[in-house]
């Protein structure tokens, strides 16, 4: 069973991805109403990131804000994506998908938490958990972006 160190990074990692893809996605779109989307959710996750940091520093780890190697698939995902299509809209579907595999992790993190109640913190828990409901609202963002582009 991973540590909560190990599940904290792991989940660090995961949403400096985020954040990563996020940014490009806000690069390449010129549209106010997506653009604009596209940098709230990536002001969201910087602060998610932000948070998760303060617990690993709070356990005397160093947070690496690097990301891994699927912010460089995102960003060619998106990319590609975008270069076929040439419609900024077709980019929503793909970043409702983004945000369901997040909430996915953070629920896999919660799981994890859970199982190791006397490990986590309390204040750990609940900051998993606020940055959970940021997501879902997140979702709903651009499920409501999808329904006026429809």
């Amino acid at each position: 069973m991973p540590t909560p160190v190990e599940t904290l990074s792991a989940l660090h990692t995961t949403v400096v991805d985020a954040v990563k893809g996020y940014d490009e996605a806000a690069k390449i779109t010129k549209r106010d109403q997506i653009g604009t989307l596209c940098a709230g959710l990536k002001k969201t996750h910087m602060g998610h990131a932000h948070d998760i940091a303060g617990l690993l520093l709070e356990r005397g780890e160093r947070p690496d804000a690097d990301g891994s190697y699927m912010s460089v698939v995102h960003k060619l995902v998106l990319n590609a994506r975008f270069m076929i299509t040439a419609d900024e809209e077709s980019l929503l579907p793909g970043l409702r998908d983004g945000e369901k595999r997040l909430l996915e992790v953070y629920d896999d993190t919660l799981r994890e938490a859970e199982i190791a109640a006397d490990a986590f913190q309390k204040a750990e828990i609940d900051v998993l958990k606020a940055h959970r409901t940021h997501i879902l609202e997140n979702i709903g963002k651009i499920d409501t972006h999808m329904q006026t582009a429809a």
